[in-house]
């Protein structure tokens, strides 16, 4: 019996190998952007803190180490509301410094937990005296969702926010804040106020170059058989009718 043509079967089939050879290929340059990201990640771990004035002027300045000295501005704090620890809900804590050339920077202090009463906003330490602060250099993402954005309250101090905009903060204080938060490490004082708890994500545990290896080679096997399956049943030899 003579085999049947199907230019349908045969287009179905190219197009799922081409998506998967496609995924695969996507999948297997990922796994080279995160080897390459990871070594610069750890390039920037192991690198001497910069300045303050070095940081603004960098480019590649994210979870970049930095190190300023200055005095707490304690009047004007920062509660960054929706974070959690260990499933308590809270903020963070940030405040703005001012360096001793003159410039302002908001330090992530860590986690204060809310309370019963969220219309009761929780006390915040002063921090008395210069400080020096080693951290690690932190831009929220612009894109990121949120779930209420409302405007700044005018006169309202502790600030509760539902996320971190420095234009508008600054407007708010009356100055010029630099574009980014430095992130104290956990157990770093920052004068004679209490150690807050800093739970700060691994930036380097997510997915791994290899699993994204592993998913390239599974988006190729994934094509390879569709391939082998149209083959097979294209070039099966069908039974002779009896006579």
């Amino acid at each position: 019996m003579k085999r049947r043509f199907s230019p349908l079967g045969l287009l179905l089939t190219l197009t799922v190998v081409a998506v998967c050879l496609s995924l695969s290929w996507w999948q297997w340059q990922r796994a080279g952007e995160k080897r390459a990201w990871l070594a610069d990640q750890a390039a920037k771990a192991h690198a001497a803190p910069v300045s303050l004035a070095e940081a603004l002027r960098r480019d590649d300045r994210q979870h970049l180490p930095v190190r300023v000295h200055g005095e707490i501005d304690n009047d004007h704090p920062v509660l960054l509301d929706n974070r959690t620890y260990q499933g308590v809900a809270g903020y963070y804590l940030l405040s703005p410094l001012r360096a001793d050339d003159g410039r302002w920077v908001l330090i992530n202090r860590g986690w204060l937990p809310r309370g019963a009463d969220r219309a009761t906003l929780p006390e915040v330490a002063p921090v008395s005296g210069a400080v020096t602060v080693t951290g690690t250099l932190y831009q929220p993402d612009a894109r990121a969702l949120v779930l209420k954005d409302t405007p700044l309250a005018e006169h309202q101090w502790p600030l509760r926010v539902q996320k971190v905009d420095f234009e508008a903060i600054g407007r708010r204080l009356g100055l010029e804040l630099a574009p980014f938060e430095i992130r104290v490490p956990p157990e770093q004082p920052l004068g004679d106020a209490p150690v807050l708890p800093r739970p700060w994500q691994d930036i380097t545990a997510a997915i791994s170059p290899e699993r994204h290896q592993a998913y390239a080679l599974q988006w190729l096997g994934l094509g390879l058989a569709a391939l082998i399956m149209y083959l097979v049943a294209h070039f099966r030899r069908r039974p002779r009718p009896d006579h």
